[in-house]
């Protein structure tokens, strides 16, 4: 009998980039979730749009060496989702992550609105998270929803996970006195270009110093605008694309389980450059991943 929790996954027919390996260390996830969007929805479209795009990347990462068309992925489909009631969506995606942590899989989630962090870092049993984005997702609740793409943070917070944030630059006042309060730092993307990505990554490899899972969520709103038109909620003077990745790989090492791209609406990204920078992140983040895998 199978588990219950594949119950709630349903397998696609377009893969990332067009192929999977059923024996893959990496499990490609989609989560079309869009509920809770309020400026430019279509989100929900990202995973078929990024599983695409992914066809026509090469796979071969220069940064590390490692060539991801070997040790491939295996795409396992979406999460079959409700239409309304977000905190059954969460749970259903907690649920599905679990089962891939408990195979011992390394997961990649393609959002969705960034609300479906809550569910993936939960199943996979982060202790950590590290997010680059605009906004800081600490309200409380918001538009009437306490689990929104403008609370992810928030939640997860409160469960007693670790969180670092970078690239911030669009904040209330509440969520600073939050930050402040719940010992969350976060780093502006003005401090990143001033300090350069080695004086980001010692801070955050600092504050996950006794961390046993980190999972690494990329809002591709966190990037700027010139190089990731097509998101949920675009914010000027972002990061751009090298600096994510020389941060992210001076951080990453064993212990990452996970991570995701979030808030691409394609919609909004009629060129798919977007789309492709989504591909991008997410071919050279498994290949940095896979090289620390293995460090002795």
């Amino acid at each position: 009998m199978g588990d219950a929790r594949l119950l709630y996954l349903n397998e696609t027919s377009r893969k990332f980039a067009g192929f999977s390996k059923a024996n893959s260390p990496f499990v490609i996830l989609g989560i079309p979730m869009d509920v809770t969007s309020s400026f430019r929805p279509g989100s929900r479209f990202a995973p078929s749009s990024i599983r695409e795009v992914a066809q026509y990347i090469e796979f071969f990462s220069i940064r590390t060496g490692v060539d991801m068309g070997e040790t491939g992925f295996n795409d396992v489909g979406d999460v079959i989702l409700h239409p309304s009631d977000v905190e059954e969506n969460v749970r259903r995606i907690s649920e599905v992550a679990s089962y891939f942590k408990d195979k011992g899989k390394l997961l990649i989630s393609i959002g969705g609105e960034h609300t479906v962090t809550v569910g993936t870092t939960k199943g996979m049993d982060a202790d950590c998270v590290l997010s680059f984005d605009a906004h800081l997702d600490l309200r409380d609740e918001y538009m009437g929803y306490k689990y929104d793409h403008a609370c992810v943070m928030r939640r997860i917070s409160e469960r007693g996970v670790k969180v670092f944030e970078v690239g911030i630059r669009a904040v209330g006042r509440d969520e600073i006195e939050y930050a402040n309060s719940a010992g969350i730092p976060f780093m502006s993307s003005h401090q990143v270009k001033l300090v350069g990505p080695r004086e980001v990554a010692k801070k955050v490899s600092t504050h996950f110093k006794e961390c046993n899972r980190i999972y690494v969520t990329y809002d591709m709103d966190g990037i700027d605008p010139a190089f990731a038109p097509g998101v949920a909620t675009p914010e000027p003077e972002g990061l751009d694309p090298s600096t994510v990745l020389d941060i992210v790989s001076l951080v990453v090492d064993k212990r990452v389980v996970g991570f995701d791209v979030v808030e691409v609406s394609p919609p909004y990204d009629p060129s798919g450059i977007t789309s492709v920078l989504g591909a991008k992140l997410i071919m050279e983040t498994a290949a940095l991943i896979a090289k620390a895998s293995k460090q002795p």
